[in-house]
């Protein structure tokens, strides 16, 4: 079952783990990761940007997550929930583009 996310001024910040950014068949792109405060798998609204410098990203609800890199952190839940979005939303096909936004070490 999908859970909405309450009100913009009830829940105006997501810190959000083990996220990937995927981009839909429509050239949507949505984060999904786990609610750090809950551990319920969430599913944004589309990204309207995303700095990486600070790791945050508005959504197109007004909500801002804040990305943490979480090692060992289990996925299997916002997994379950993008499945389900998907449905809900028919989107047919998705493209993981995470790579394009994850942190990269510069070399030394």
């Amino acid at each position: 079952m999908l859970w909405g996310t309450g009100s913009l001024a009830s829940k105006p910040m997501f810190h959000l783990g083990g996220w990937s950014v995927l981009q839909t068949d429509a050239g949507e792109e949505h984060l999904v990761g786990i609610d750090l405060d809950t551990g319920a798998g969430q599913v944004s609204s589309t990204i309207i940007r995303i700095d990486i410098s600070t790791m945050r990203c508005q959504t197109a609800s007004g909500r801002i997550y804040v990305l943490h890199e979480t090692e060992g952190l289990s996925t299997r839940e916002a997994w379950y929930v993008w499945e389900a979005w998907c449905r809900v939303n028919d989107v047919r096909s998705w493209t993981d583009v995470t790579a394009q936004y994850r942190k990269t070490e510069s070399p030394e």
